[in-house]
């Protein structure tokens, strides 16, 4: 999903256009605004001011370590590895670190996927909303040409 986000001088984001693509695409074509393409999903506006876009490559990265939150993942494996072969942790060790990391990455994908379907229920609800405001019935219709009968032997249900 691409979102638009709101830069100050400091690298800081101050506003989040998150509703659409084509509306994060319009809002950056205004000054100060950024496209941030392929948005990372542990981003959340709530926690915005821990977070700043890299010049590089427009990726979100968080402010304390210039990277993004797989790229910290990964360089955290990499020491956990470098560290075992360096005979300074034990597999113990290693293997409850990979386990803690793996569930706080299941933990985030699982908060972005309620997000989703939380702002996905909402969007619903205005729909409704909106429809009933314009004077359309949201209720479907049933088809007329609709007959069913329940027998002992089964039921028969035909529709034209």
């Amino acid at each position: 999903m691409e979102i638009a986000v709101y830069l100050d001088d400091g690298r800081n984001i101050i506003g989040v256009n998150n509703t659409n693509n084509l509306a994060a695409e319009m809002q950056a074509n205004e000054k100060g605004w950024t496209l941030i393409q392929n948005s990372d999903p542990d981003f959340s506006i709530d926690e915005m001011f821990k977070w700043t876009v890299r010049e590089s490559d427009n990726k979100l990265v968080h402010k304390s370590t210039g990277k993004t939150p797989d790229e910290e993942m990964k360089n955290t494996i990499k020491i956990l590895t470098e560290g075992q072969l360096n005979g300074q942790l034990t597999d113990k060790q290693v293997q409850e670190a990979v386990t803690a990391m793996t569930k706080q990455a299941i933990q985030n994908q699982l908060t972005s996927q309620m997000a989703i379907t939380e702002l996905t229920k909402q969007v619903a609800n205005l729909t409704i909303k909106l429809d009933a405001a314009n004077g359309i019935d949201p209720t479907p219709e049933a088809p007329a040409d609709v007959t069913s009968a329940a027998t002992t032997s089964g039921a028969n249900i035909t529709a034209k």
